[in-house]
Protein backbone atom coordinates (compact mmCIF):
# COMPACT_ATOMS: atom_id res chain seq x y z
CA UNK A 1 0.00 0.00 0.00
CA UNK A 2 0.91 3.10 -0.76
CA UNK A 3 1.87 6.37 1.32
CA UNK A 4 -0.98 9.17 0.54
CA UNK A 5 0.05 12.22 1.20
CA UNK A 6 -2.01 15.70 0.47
CA UNK A 7 -0.40 16.33 -2.94
CA UNK A 8 -1.22 12.54 -4.01
CA UNK A 9 -4.61 14.16 -3.67
CA UNK A 10 -4.48 17.09 -5.47
CA UNK A 11 -4.50 19.69 -2.47
CA UNK A 12 -0.96 21.40 -1.58
CA UNK A 13 1.37 21.41 0.83
CA UNK A 14 1.08 24.31 2.67
CA UNK A 15 -0.55 25.75 5.68
CA UNK A 16 -3.31 28.30 5.23
CA UNK A 17 -2.49 31.14 6.39
CA UNK A 18 -4.69 33.43 8.70
CA UNK A 19 -4.54 37.27 8.99
CA UNK A 20 -3.92 38.05 12.39
CA UNK A 21 -5.22 41.07 11.80
CA UNK A 22 -8.57 40.14 10.82
CA UNK A 23 -9.17 38.11 13.42
CA UNK A 24 -8.20 41.19 15.76
CA UNK A 25 -11.03 42.79 14.33
CA UNK A 26 -13.46 40.17 14.12
CA UNK A 27 -12.29 39.83 18.36
CA UNK A 28 -12.84 43.63 18.87
CA UNK A 29 -15.96 43.63 16.97
CA UNK A 30 -17.37 40.36 18.93
CA UNK A 31 -16.89 41.98 21.89
CA UNK A 32 -18.31 45.68 21.42
CA UNK A 33 -21.66 43.28 20.46
CA UNK A 34 -21.36 41.52 23.92
CA UNK A 35 -20.72 44.88 25.44
CA UNK A 36 -24.06 46.24 24.07
CA UNK A 37 -25.92 43.13 24.81
CA UNK A 38 -24.82 43.64 28.49
CA UNK A 39 -25.94 47.19 28.82
CA UNK A 40 -29.05 46.34 26.94
CA UNK A 41 -29.59 43.57 29.34
CA UNK A 42 -29.49 45.93 32.07
CA UNK A 43 -31.21 48.63 30.57
CA UNK A 44 -33.87 46.16 30.49
CA UNK A 45 -34.04 44.93 33.46
CA UNK A 46 -34.47 48.77 35.01
CA UNK A 47 -36.79 49.08 32.58
CA UNK A 48 -39.48 46.68 34.05
CA UNK A 49 -38.40 47.42 37.43
CA UNK A 50 -39.46 50.65 36.70
CA UNK A 51 -42.77 50.16 35.03
CA UNK A 52 -45.87 50.67 37.14
CA UNK A 53 -47.78 47.44 37.85
CA UNK A 54 -51.13 47.60 36.41
CA UNK A 55 -54.46 47.93 39.38
CA UNK A 56 -56.28 45.42 39.68
CA UNK A 57 -60.05 45.43 40.83
CA UNK A 58 -61.90 44.07 43.52
CA UNK A 59 -64.35 42.87 41.12
CA UNK A 60 -62.13 41.17 38.99
CA UNK A 61 -60.73 39.28 41.90
CA UNK A 62 -64.07 38.31 43.78
CA UNK A 63 -65.73 35.08 43.43
CA UNK A 64 -69.15 35.39 45.04
CA UNK A 65 -69.60 33.01 47.50
CA UNK A 66 -72.31 35.03 49.72
CA UNK A 67 -70.82 34.03 52.67
CA UNK A 68 -70.94 36.37 56.31
CA UNK A 69 -67.44 36.51 57.50
CA UNK A 70 -68.78 35.16 61.33
CA UNK A 71 -69.18 32.35 59.29
CA UNK A 72 -66.01 31.50 57.89
CA UNK A 73 -63.68 29.46 60.34
CA UNK A 74 -60.37 28.94 58.89
CA UNK A 75 -59.34 29.42 55.45
CA UNK A 76 -55.97 27.38 54.01
CA UNK A 77 -53.98 28.65 51.04
CA UNK A 78 -52.51 25.29 48.79
CA UNK A 79 -50.62 26.17 46.02
CA UNK A 80 -53.51 27.75 43.34
CA UNK A 81 -56.36 26.30 45.33
CA UNK A 82 -57.83 27.92 48.63
CA UNK A 83 -60.02 25.66 51.05
CA UNK A 84 -62.33 27.78 53.13
CA UNK A 85 -64.68 26.00 55.99
CA UNK A 86 -67.27 27.49 57.68
CA UNK A 87 -69.81 26.26 60.23
CA UNK A 88 -71.94 25.13 57.41
CA UNK A 89 -69.78 23.77 54.28
CA UNK A 90 -66.47 23.27 53.17
CA UNK A 91 -65.23 25.22 49.73
CA UNK A 92 -62.47 24.86 47.58
CA UNK A 93 -61.95 27.21 44.71
CA UNK A 94 -59.09 27.57 41.91
CA UNK A 95 -57.42 30.93 42.31
CA UNK A 96 -55.88 30.79 39.02
CA UNK A 97 -59.54 30.43 37.10
CA UNK A 98 -61.74 31.89 39.76
CA UNK A 99 -63.91 28.67 39.92
CA UNK A 100 -65.60 26.89 42.68
CA UNK A 101 -64.17 23.25 42.44
CA UNK A 102 -66.11 22.02 45.19
CA UNK A 103 -68.82 23.28 47.43
CA UNK A 104 -69.54 20.24 50.10
CA UNK A 105 -72.08 20.86 53.01
CA UNK A 106 -70.80 19.66 56.36
CA UNK A 107 -73.23 16.63 57.67
CA UNK A 108 -74.98 18.02 61.19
Amino acid sequence: MANLDSTDLGGNNENPQVDPKGLLKLVKILGMVLVLLFFALIGGIIWKASKPKPIVKAEDLAVSLGLNAADVKTVNLDGGQVLISTSTEIIVIDVAKKKILLREPLAQ
